[in-house]
């Protein structure tokens, strides 16, 4: 029986955002970068892991969501 109670990680990947918000790896670069969002790299080098940290992510949407009047 799997675990039902899976732990969301405190980072999130680049290709998973691109599918969280439906855009191309390269949007998110473009986006991530010029709202500012924090770059975690693991790994070394030009094509090295990145991850954002989520509760950064889940603040931007937050901030970028529009109420509409009605």
């Amino acid at each position: 029986m799997k675990n039902q109670f899976v732990e969301k990680s405190v980072y999130i990947s680049p290709k998973e955002l691109a599918h969280r918000w439906q855009c191309s790896r390269s949007s998110i670069d473009r986006i991530t970068r010029r709202a500012g969002l924090t770059r975690f790299c693991p790994g070394e080098g030009k094509n090295g892991t990145i991850r954002f940290l989520r509760k950064e992510v889940e603040a931007y949407e937050k901030e970028r969501q529009i109420c509409s009047t009605v």
